[in-house]
């Protein structure tokens, strides 16, 4: 049987969850978390009968985006409605990028560079209401191929670029699965995109060429509806990078029951 190895507890939301090194075989909650300047955030919050069972259902199902977590910890709740009740209230507080269910806002968005934000997918948590979305896989070629056109030509960009895409071809179907699951909900891309730029010595002006530029390209390739989520995405994708890239210091009054919102003005 899995033991819980128990240390000082942490506050999520008004509960007090014990770190554990493993999850105990007994009913309750568990939350995987990302250090962020040394405070654990929620990536995901989940609840069983048996915790254990539970984290390596989770784990099983979603191997890389649980590979990001580096911490765990466990509440014991043996009633299910008082469990249920406590991961609406964590999951409503802190809006874990793995949760979709019960969400209220986009991940903070230094976690959301790290895995996606599956609520913001799900839930059109980063957009308004609107007009119906018209958009074609050729829109998304033409989209993708003129972009990067520009940007291979761009002065800033170009370097970046010529250095880390050795095939484009292959980098064009890459990112155009990536719009593909974005605008059209298919399934053909499942990346991290935040990982593969971590390497490439990003200043926050590449980011902000980076969306004027694309700015300028969905406007001209995609109708009204279609160009707008792009650009939100798109906005949306450079200020978690850079959270990412670029992590605040939150210093010692943060505490792990709170939430890190902002502090990074958003490129383009």
């Amino acid at each position: 049987m899995s033991e819980v190895i128990e240390r000082a507890t942490a506050d999520f939301a008004g509960y007090a969850f014990t770190p554990a090194e493993v999850a105990p075989v007994r009913p309750g909650l568990f939350i995987l978390t990302r250090a962020v300047a040394g405070r654990p955030l929620p990536l995901y919050v989940g609840e069983g009968e048996d915790i254990a069972a539970a984290l390596a259902a989770f784990q099983a199902a979603n191997p890389k985006e649980a590979g990001v977590a580096d911490g765990l910890f466990v509440l014991e709740r043996p009633m299910a409605r008082v469990r249920q009740h406590t991961l609406r209230d964590i999951v409503s507080r802190f809006d874990p990028p793995l949760n979709i269910a019960h969400r209220k806002a986009p991940a903070a968005p230094e976690l959301a560079a790290l895995v996606e934000d599956r609520g913001a997918a799900q839930g059109g948590l980063n957009e308004q209401p609107g007009a119906a979305l018209f958009v074609t896989e050729d829109d998304l070629k033409r989209l993708v191929e003129r972009f990067y056109g520009r940007a291979a030509a761009d002065p800033l960009l170009g370097p970046v670029f010529a250095r880390a895409i050795p095939d484009w071809a292959g980098h064009y179907q890459i990112v155009q699965n990536f719009w593909s699951r974005t605008l059209l909900g298919t399934a053909r891309y499942s990346g991290m995109p935040f990982a593969a730029h971590i390497p490439l010595q990003l200043k926050p002006e590449h980011f902000t060429r980076w969306v004027a530029l694309f700015k300028e390209t969905a406007v001209e390739v995609l109708d009204e509806v279609a160009a707008a989520r792009a650009i939100a995405k798109v906005e949306h994708m450079s200020t978690c990078f850079q959270a990412g890239l670029f992590p605040p210091d939150l210093g010692p009054s943060h505490e792990p029951g709170s939430h890190p919102r902002g502090g990074h003005p958003q490129a383009g």
